[in-house]
């Protein structure tokens, strides 16, 4: 299992034994890590059915459900429901911009992210997306859902239009009971399409976490002398003088960044930046002890 070692570097991982990630409002189960639940009685008891979808274990149907109604359930315990965490990474064309990528520097967030809560025997799972859903990793727990993800984050190439709208609702409706949500991206998209798919998650209780990754070249637009560029999602290339196009093009950064950060809030959506020349162990570190300070823990 070498190739985990690409994601998860021997300091990182050092470090973040030291840390944890919490959910400040979803926890809803018997459990075994660091959370303890608001419910009571037997942790065996029944909860909820919800839809099979694939990745799931066939003996978890309700096979009674199943005969009776032709359609595949799932019977849920409350003994499945502490905490469980769902990654959803952008893979959409633009994450391929930079050196290191966007994307790159998102797949090894994961993969800390992901270590970090596996490593607390919470469930975690990965949703990767660009126009859609391309993969789904349901949330789980144990020593070979890190592997799993990591496997998926490494064989994920960046390419293709975002529709960050279409996959959320897709990854809502196949989430189920209440998750942390954590989302990965760098939201370089219309903030109305962004904000219907944070709504959707929020109608169904879950907690949100939206995590922008940015190459330094889109927060300061450094470029001198006339300069081509070229959309990595389909657009056509565009010669532009930079003395020109600097300021319209901070303008509108700038503009879109408050109109993201402002419906997270309005949508109860912790938000977070990333900047790909920052170390991603220091980032990692300060995010979350930015998070423990809130959480009053």
């Amino acid at each position: 299992m070498s190739f985990v070692s690409r994601y998860l570097e021997p300091a990182l991982v050092e470090r973040l034994n030291h840390l944890q990630l919490s959910a400040r409002r979803v926890v809803e189960g018997a459990t075994t890590g660091l959370h303890k639940s608001p419910f009571k009685g037997a942790s065996v008891e029944f909860r909820q059915h919800r839809f099979y979808v694939p990745g799931d274990e066939p003996r978890r149907l309700d096979w009674r459900v199943l005969g009776r109604t032709d359609r595949p359930y799932i019977k849920e315990y409350d003994e499945e429901t502490n905490l469980r965490c769902l990654l959803m990474l952008d893979c959409s064309g633009s994450m391929a911009y930079g050196n290191p990528h966007k994307f790159d520097y998102a797949a090894r967030l994961v993969a800390s992210l992901a270590y970090l809560m596996l490593a607390n025997t919470e469930h975690v799972g990965l949703a990767i997306f660009s126009d859609a859903l391309h993969r789904w990793i349901p949330p789980r727990s144990g020593t070979g859902q890190l592997a799993q993800i990591v496997d998926a984050l490494e064989h994920v190439t960046p390419r293709g239009p975002t529709q960050p709208a279409r996959a959320m609702h897709q990854a809502a409706d196949r989430l189920g009971r209440r998750s942390l949500v954590i989302l990965i991206s760098d939201f370089l998209s219309p903030v109305a399409g962004i904000g219907e798919g944070l709504a959707h998650f929020g109608h169904d209780r879950h907690e949100l976490i939206a995590l922008r990754v940015l190459d330094r070249d889109e927060i300061e637009f450094p470029f001198k002398s006339w300069t081509r560029l070229r959309g990595m999602e389909g657009e056509k290339p565009h010669l532009c003088e930079p003395a020109i196009m600097r300021r319209l093009y901070l303008d509108n950064f700038q503009r879109h960044e408050k109109q993201l950060q402002d419906r997270c809030h309005a949508l109860k959506t912790e938000f977070a930046l990333f900047v790909t020349d920052h170390s991603l162990l220091e980032s990692t570190t300060r995010f979350l002890h930015r998070r423990e300070a809130m959480s009053g823990t």
